[in-house]
């Protein structure tokens, strides 16, 4: 375990034998040894807060006397915030519920994170027989957005797949404002649902960026541009990525073709904020690598 070792204690003096030292006369003093179990309860406690969950469990198994300090409810709830901040949203609906200890709901969601790798529709019903969440739309799309433990594929191929209606409510939790880069957004758009990992159909793509395009549009009304002008330049975006990275396309496009032929679709976009997108996708990459 990278955390605890059973005869681990706390010295004051290093060096030499950690249990005596010499004195003025090269005789040997006993030092003071203070174990976890010696501390006050508080600074116990502190230390035991810097553990993950396996290492927290493993140190209640290594001493006994350890053991009801590593079952403490404030270890826990602060776990459970830390890696499921979801609950900072519902704690009046968890603290009405007949708990045993914050380490059986730690374990329950814990639990329902491995039954979502394997089956998302498993691990939401799970979740949901525990009443921890409801079925409605928005409460499912705050859990997936706010647990950072979930895997990404599993997560798009649920919200893509299965919950269209969760999907538009995920998207909504998204935050745009103030970031005028276009091509740097959708590429923190495509990190949570990467098309190619999974094999997201043209009509999903589609489906995706006209969510991200009408949030966009949401958050920057300042830019005065329609979610459906973002859409265009969005599925520009994408060929132009392709175009400049697929090894079979010998005539890249130029900047000039780029503008041309986006300006087609989308007039009232200015000839700058194109060249300026286009640079980006030039000089960093596809907004949809993956």
């Amino acid at each position: 375990s990278s955390g605890i070792n059973a005869e681990w204690p706390l010295r004051p003096g290093s060096g030499g034998d950690p249990d005596v030292t010499e004195d003025d006369d090269g005789g040997g003093v006993e030092n003071p040894v203070v174990t976890l179990s010696g501390l006050p309860h508080e600074l116990a406690l502190q230390i035991l807060s810097h553990l993950n969950a396996t290492d927290l469990c493993l140190a209640g198994c290594s001493i006994e006397c350890w053991r009801e300090l590593s079952d403490d409810d404030q270890l826990w709830y602060n776990l459970i915030l830390s890696e499921w901040a979801y609950t900072k949203y519902i704690q009046h609906r968890l603290l009405q519920q007949s708990w045993e200890s914050f380490k059986k709901l730690y374990l329950v969601f814990d639990e329902a994170q491995l039954i979502f790798a394997v089956n998302p529709l498993k691990g939401i019903e799970y979740l949901q027989d525990k009443n921890i969440l409801s079925n409605v739309p928005s409460d499912i799309a705050l859990y997936l957005h706010k647990s950072q433990r979930l895997k990404r594929e599993e997560l798009c191929n649920y919200l893509v797949q299965h919950r269209m209606d969760v999907l538009e409510e995920y998207v909504k939790l998204e935050d745009y404002s103030n970031q005028a880069v276009l091509p740097n957004v959708l590429r923190q758009f495509f990190r949570k649902f990467p098309a190619v990992a999974c094999n997201l159909t043209k009509d999903k793509i589609a489906l995706l960026l006209s969510r991200f395009s009408m949030r966009y549009s949401e958050c920057n009304p300042q830019h005065g541009f329609s979610a459906d002008i973002i859409y265009n330049i969005c599925c520009s975006l994408m060929l132009l990525g392709y175009d400049l990275t697929h090894p079979l396309i010998k005539n890249k496009m130029s900047k000039r073709e780029f503008i041309r032929n986006t300006r087609h679709i989308t007039p009232d976009v200015s000839r700058e904020f194109l060249g300026h997108v286009y640079d980006n996708v030039y000089l960093i990459g596809p907004v949809a690598a993956e």
